[in-house]
């Protein structure tokens, strides 16, 4: 299950049982019960399937156009790659022991004494750069641009894929310190069996999300350096708020600021 997913019905939850008695943690273990419903096995590799091919229908990347109509000038040289993982583990709760799924970074504490081989999933967040072109009044504009895609890929535990869902392209607003998704993504497999990921028309992109702040390190290096996503808005309507957009402070709902810490994980060069 998403974790974005679980956020929304987590809120649900809480307003329809006033949950102020009731931890969070509780209802979330909760929710990932769900997580293994409709599993099905999906023959995808990070490291086998995510490569130039895997982007090939992304502006910026392979896509010759961006926003449906802008001219991208100069392709995207480099991506940055990052990653937190979660994993399902046991916390103490009332005298029992519950799963929950924790991030690899949390500061909430497990139990130790019991290892436990469950569900899991890792988050991607992947930064990069290009430049698209307008003309105005006979004169051609080169516009630089920041972009970002999130995609989840869940496991069983087996470590077999299961899920690639969700999937959004986004602008990073460096002003704002903020990315901002306005588009969804799906994994399709061509007759080859080549995974890539795909923008939905723009007449299905219903989801607005916002992931804040947008702090990538500037010179990343392996495992050392991270950042935290400390807040997501949903601006699409909901069941909670209705066309009032839901905010998710993370630390609130998880009371753990390394809920969403993502790490560097590598560079793709093309």
């Amino acid at each position: 299950m998403a974790i974005e997913y679980i956020l929304v019905a987590l809120i649900i939850i809480c307003k329809m049982l006033s949950c102020n008695k009731i931890p969070a943690i509780i209802l979330l273990v909760s929710l990932l019960a769900f997580s293994s419903c409709m599993e099905q096995k999906i023959l995808f590799k990070f490291n086998r399937d995510v490569d130039k091919t895997f982007f090939r229908k992304i502006p910026g990347i392979g896509d010759s156009t961006f926003m449906d109509s802008f001219k991208v000038s100069k392709m995207a040289t480099e991506l940055q790659i990052y990653r937190a993982s979660f994993k399902e583990k046991y916390i103490e709760k009332d005298n029992l022991l519950e799963f929950t799924e924790l991030n690899d970074s949390s500061e909430n504490n497990n139990v130790r004494y019991l290892n436990v081989t469950r569900y899991s999933q890792d988050l991607y967040l992947i930064k990069y750069e290009f430049i698209y072109s307008i003309t105005e009044d006979a004169v051609t504009h080169n516009i630089p641009v920041a972009t970002a895609i999130y995609f989840s890929v869940k496991h069983n535990g087996k470590g077999e894929t299961i899920g690639i869902t969700p999937c959004y392209f986004g602008i990073i607003n460096v002003r704002q310190n903020l990315i901002a998704f306005n588009t969804d993504l799906s994994v399709k497999e061509d007759k080859d069996h080549h995974f890539y990921l795909d923008l939905h028309p723009p007449g299905k992109n219903k989801r607005g999300l916002i992931f804040m702040p947008a702090n990538f390190p500037a010179m990343p290096v392996a495992l050392k350096s991270t950042f935290n996503i400390e807040k997501i808005v949903r601006l699409d309507a909901n069941k909670v708020g209705g066309t009032k957009p839901l905010v998710f402070n993370i630390n609130d709902i998880f009371k753990d600021s390394n809920a969403l810490q993502f790490h560097y994980f590598k560079s793709l060069h093309f």
